[in-house]
């Protein structure tokens, strides 16, 4: 019933190098169900920005965060964490969304996964590639998707004949 997310805003929506976050959500549910949007700081601190939408039974929507009443006052840049939930007992899937104008005013778009509350933490992920260089770049949020705010993690590359790389990590 509950989700993390990595949020991200920054620049003005619409022109280039502006990056959003955004989210999808499904109702599975026969009822109409509320749905809460809550965002913290990367430390986890309460920027006392909540939201809430109704989504109709069997329903979906998907909105930025601009677009989520109550986050009108949300000041740019800001990096956090975006909290979805629901106090409905058939629950909501959710997905999160990536948009960012490009420097030749392309939108570009991507899914990012969210973290479900009630889940252990995940064993070791695997990126099977990525890009830097060549005006492309990745970049890898890790963050503790429960309600404790501690928490720790490695990140290790190797090559493609799996030696070790060793990187600098900004």
């Amino acid at each position: 019933n509950a989700f993390r997310l990595y949020a991200e805003f920054s620049g003005t929506p619409g022109h280039i190098g502006s990056i959003q976050t955004g989210v999808a959500v499904a109702n599975h549910g026969t009822a109409t169900t509320s749905v809460v949007f809550e965002l913290t700081t990367l430390t986890g601190a309460s920027t006392g920005l909540t939201g809430s939408l109704s989504i109709p039974a069997g329903g979906q929507t998907a909105v930025f965060l601009s677009q989520i009443p109550g986050f009108d006052t949300l000041t740019t840049p800001f990096q956090g964490v975006l909290r979805v939930s629901t106090s409905s007992s058939e629950g909501i899937s959710v997905i999160g969304i990536r948009g960012r104008y490009n420097e030749r005013g392309d939108f570009l778009i991507t899914t990012t996964q969210p973290t479900d509350e009630s889940r252990p933490p995940v064993g070791p992920q695997f990126f099977p590639h990525f890009a830097d260089g060549g005006g492309y770049t990745t970049q890898f949020i890790l963050f503790n998707g429960g309600t404790d705010q501690s928490s720790s993690g490695s990140l290790r590359f190797f090559s493609q004949a799996g030696q070790a790389i060793s990187l600098a990590v900004q």
